[in-house]
């Protein structure tokens, strides 16, 4: 039976070993402008939230996110997703972090995805508002 649940603040760290490797390519595709330890060290100050997939045999997959503070809106921005058979607990995992929403007061969930991961936004009522766009200077 497939579970998701947001880890506790105090089990963070113990956590943090088990969805390292699920993370670390999404990770990567911020050109540099995180690392896994700058992750582990939000998630595990508090300021980021780890959810995670697991049975009772695995951990499928994870999510961070972070309550994002607007002048006239809240919003639970999704920041780092991995994982293994998506399918399997995507849908469970957007039930309990819309829930956390509601809970925490917030008006909606936002993020910045790969342009593969549309499809499953869009079949749950996601609306894709623009494109990110970014070259390097050096």
């Amino acid at each position: 039976l497939m579970k998701i649940s947001l880890v506790p603040l105090e089990h963070t760290a113990s956590a943090w070993n088990d969805v390292r490797d699920y993370l670390e390519p999404a990770v990567k595709l911020t050109k540099g402008r995180w690392t896994t330890e700058h992750l582990c060290a939000a998630v595990v100050s508090g300021n980021t939230q780890l959810w995670v997939a697991f049975d009772d045999e695995k951990v499928w997959g994870c999510l961070t996110t972070e309550i994002a503070y607007y002048p006239a809106k809240t919003m639970l921005a999704m920041h780092f997703l991995g994982g293994k058979d998506f399918d399997l607990w995507y849908g469970l995992l957007l039930q309990q972090i819309t829930q956390y929403a509601r809970d925490m007061g917030c008006h909606g969930i936002e993020g910045v995805a790969r342009f593969g991961f549309w499809k499953h936004l869009q079949e749950d009522g996601f609306e894709k508002s623009s494109a990110f766009y970014e070259k390097e200077i050096v």
